[in-house]
């Protein structure tokens, strides 16, 4: 794997947790569905780290969040593995037990003494001739 990947996607994890544990502590600024389950709403510096907190927290959360779209993006570029060029060979070479090579030739057909039943076609006269098209008369109008 790639040491580059590595890292990235470790940093990644971090600044994932890391947001995730920003944006539990900050305090609900209007309420929603934290006063409907007994929050508390809105103002107030009752709050375990004081009432300027929520400033601090809220640039912290955007950089955050900067950082996390910057490094999704960047684990997107980085390729996961390094790739190395294959040596250029015309065809595999194959050996025999003396070290002679052996020639390959494509075969045309199934390979000798494999037999391949036939499939048997579907009989045209009850379903009509794929040369001649469906009727589509204009006997039904509805004008």
């Amino acid at each position: 794997m790639n040491t580059w990947f590595f890292l990235l996607t470790l940093l990644f994890i971090i600044v994932s947790a890391a947001m995730v544990l920003i944006i539990l502590v900050q305090r609900p600024q209007g309420g929603g569905l934290a006063g409907a389950f007994g929050g508390a709403g809105g103002g107030g510096t009752d709050s375990v780290f004081g009432g300027r907190v929520g400033d601090a927290l809220t640039v912290i959360t955007v950089i955050a969040f900067s950082l996390y779209l910057i490094l999704a993006i960047a684990l997107n570029k980085v390729p996961i593995r390094t790739v190395q060029a294959l040596p250029a060979q015309a065809s595999p070479t194959i050996t025999s037990a003396d070290g002679q090579p052996i020639q390959l030739t494509p075969l045309d057909g199934p390979p000798p003494g494999i037999v391949v039943p036939e499939l048997p076609l579907p009989d045209n006269d009850s379903t009509g001739s794929e040369s001649d098209p469906p009727d589509n008369s204009d006997s039904g109008d509805l004008e």
